[in-house]
């Protein structure tokens, strides 16, 4: 996926545009979506892989193993640090349906203020708990 992380970016500020939120704007690295004085920063957290699981050596078989097809995570960061809480993140129906939507995906959820005092990730699909992170 990281080599597709223009793409991903293009699927999700279409998918915004499609449930009727305002995208203003996308970049190869970014999705800038409305939300009053809150805006919504989409991007995308390369997977962090040493190694692959399982006992492999990676030096002699760098593709084998758990945790070489990582899909990264999807960070949602607000533009608010007003509370250091959720409340920065999620304080509106325009949040709530961007969760939702990114929850469409199989990667990870960070949910994140401005300046980082709140993070919080929620995990992607079941299916991919055993996948390097």
């Amino acid at each position: 996926m990281a080599n597709n992380v223009a793409a991903l970016m293009n699927k999700i500020a279409r998918n915004a545009a499609q449930l009727g939120l305002t995208v203003n704007s996308t970049t190869g690295t970014a999705v800038v979506i409305e939300n009053g004085s809150n805006d919504l920063t989409i991007s995308y957290v390369d997977a962090s892989i040493a190694a692959p699981m399982g006992g492999i050596d990676n030096t002699a078989s760098p593709f084998l193993g758990i945790g070489t097809g990582n899909p990264g995570k999807l960070k949602m960061k607000s533009a608010s640090t007003v509370a250091d809480d959720i409340t920065d993140v999620m304080g509106s129906v325009v949040a709530a349906k961007v969760l939702h939507m990114l929850g469409g995906f199989s990667n990870n959820v960070i949910l994140e203020n401005l300046d980082a005092s709140f993070s919080a990730e929620l995990r992607g699909d079941t299916d991919n708990l055993g996948m390097g992170q």
